[in-house]
């Protein structure tokens, strides 16, 4: 059982780190630069039509450079979206996982309860 509760543990421990993230268009204006930062992971699709996808290194006001050393120039880009966690995602995957093995253990516990008042006294 302690093996039981400690895989348990284990996995809800992931479940609450890890979080939802979905891409939000950024508009491309003056100050694209606020609403772009380093560490950002971001997908583009260029006027050429290439779709691009990294982690952008550094932001000026003429474009992005990513993690796989390329650069794209604001006047290039056709959609530009960025990924951000969305808490709502990320509160009902985690209340979900949750309540489903408090779930999970009660129907254990009663399975168990059922199974001593059946052996009886032996």
């Amino acid at each position: 059982m302690r093996g039981q509760t400690l895989t348990s543990a284990v996995l809800v421990m992931c479940l609450l780190v890890s979080s939802c993230t979905s891409f939000k268009v950024v508009q491309i204006s003056d100050n694209i630069t606020s609403d772009i930062h380093e560490g950002d992971s971001v997908k583009i699709v260029t006027k050429d039509g290439r779709d691009v996808e990294f982690k952008v290194v550094s932001v000026t006001s003429e474009g992005v450079t990513g993690d796989n050393q390329q650069v794209i120039r604001f006047s290039d880009v056709a959609k530009l979206e960025k990924a951000e966690v969305s808490v709502l995602k990320t509160a009902g995957l985690t209340g979900g996982i949750v309540l489903g093995l408090v779930g999970l253990l009660i129907i254990i516990a009663l399975g168990a309860a059922v199974a001593d008042l059946s052996s009886g006294p032996g």
